[in-house]
């Protein structure tokens, strides 16, 4: 199984919120508040478009509604 996660602009952006969020709990001492209700969108928007990736390196078209 290969493994490869290409860096893109909306990755970056996502691990910015997460150290962001990260940032703010411990200076701000809030026990993991912020970064628990951030950590469900990032982790959308890096799986998404690590799917998005894999779809049109395999030549599948994207869903349109």
């Amino acid at each position: 199984m290969k493994f490869l996660i290409e860096l893109t602009w909306s990755k970056f952006m996502a691990l910015v919120v997460i150290g962001c969020a990260t940032y703010l709990d411990i200076t701000n001492g809030l026990s993991g508040q912020v970064f628990m209700f951030t950590l469900p969108f990032t982790v959308f928007l890096i799986t998404g478009k690590q799917l998005i990736d894999w779809r049109k390196k395999n030549g599948e078209p994207e869903k349109k509604d």
